[in-house]
């Protein structure tokens, strides 16, 4: 090739565009003053610095990682991605509070072939919006411009939160004992979890966005973002003991809840108890999945389990009735029978 058919090719040719890059974070920004007094540095710099509040006594860092799978290809089939942001933060935030922690702030990173500012938007704001909603900050992030490593409108999403508790009150599988109750705490519908073979009923034809179950598109189903645990575990905590809690994402009941109870105990779930709603009964029909990896796969209803001494049984009622929270007794705590953690009885 030679001088005269060469031209200039710089970034924004390449496909990356940083002008609109700094419109979308500019839109999440902070208008007003921060009234959080620990954020020392937050959106805009190199990194976000924040201060520890002294009033908590031996602190603990609690941190967790997430993303939202491959919900994101219903949510471009879609084309709604104003709930996205809220299931990003709640497969981060609802794993921190297991520990008993309190969220402090919440970092994203946001990957697309080309930044799209009306989709973006929606779900940064989205984040955002989740980030308030758990009381707690949305400190800072990244958006990635790489043209050629997505489709079309296709992007990707990570996210990160950090929290803090006092060590004295770290919530662990050590307090867990034989004859403690299993509280399930309903979900929101699918949440984040079991979308690979969504997508591949999809994909085969058997399951149709279009289509309704008891008068309530699939689409809507599909959509409804992952719920926020952190208000309702605050609560509890603040007036019972809380043994342990499970977030229960990917593998579901089986393998989530095994992860907060001692090698020498096991859970016995009553599975009349839990009764598999019909949205997954639908899913599990199209599927033709047994029982057994239906709740290997999804969380099958229950989004948060908390685990109590039976002495607390009452208040927990009482407090999760007054916050118009649904909930079922799973089971109980018991003894290890050969090598199974969990067990499911009729």
């Amino acid at each position: 090739m030679n001088n005269k058919q060469k031209h200039k090719i710089n970034y924004k040719d390449s496909g990356v565009n940083i002008e609109k890059a700094d419109i979308l974070i500019d839109s999440i920004k902070t208008k007003h003053k921060n009234n959080n007094k620990n954020i020392v540095s937050g959106i805009g710099g190199f990194s976000s610095l924040y201060k520890i509040d002294k009033k908590i006594k031996d602190p603990v860092i609690v941190s967790g990682t997430d993303g939202v799978g491959t919900k994101l290809k219903i949510a471009n089939k879609l084309n709604i991605h104003k709930y996205i942001g809220q299931d990003l933060v709640a497969m981060c935030v609802n794993d921190v509070i297991t520990s008993g922690a309190q969220p402090l702030f919440f970092l994203d990173y946001l990957a697309t072939s080309k930044i799209d500012l009306s989709i973006h938007k929606a779900v940064l704001k989205s984040i955002k919006k989740a980030c308030e909603d758990c009381e707690m900050t949305l400190i800072g992030g990244e958006t990635a411009e790489m043209p050629g490593m997505y489709n079309n409108k296709e992007y990707d999403l990570a996210g990160f939160c950090v929290g803090i508790v006092s060590e004295k009150k770290i919530i662990n599988n050590k307090k867990v004992k034989e004859g403690d109750l299993i509280l399930g705490i309903k979900s929101n519908g699918f949440h984040s979890n079991g979308y690979s073979l969504i997508n591949k009923l999809i994909e085969k034809g058997r399951l149709k966005l279009k289509d309704s179950l008891n008068n309530t598109k699939i689409s809507s189903l599909l959509i409804k973002p992952t719920r926020l645990y952190v208000h309702i575990i605050k609560e509890l905590m603040k007036k019972i003991e809380i043994n342990a809690l499970a977030h229960i994402t990917g593998g579901g009941i089986t393998d989530n809840l095994p992860r907060v109870i001692p090698d020498e105990l096991a859970a016995c779930i009553n599975l009349h108890s839990l009764k598999i709603p019909k949205p997954f009964r639908y899913i599990q029909e199209l599927s033709k999945i047994s029982d057994e990896e239906m709740l290997k796969t999804f969380n099958c209803g229950i989004g948060m389990v908390v685990i109590i001494n039976k002495k607390y049984l009452s208040k927990a009622h009482n407090l999760l009735n007054i916050n118009k929270e649904k909930y079922k007794v799973l089971g109980q705590i018991i003894k290890k029978p050969e090598n199974s953690k969990i067990i499911y009885v009729d």
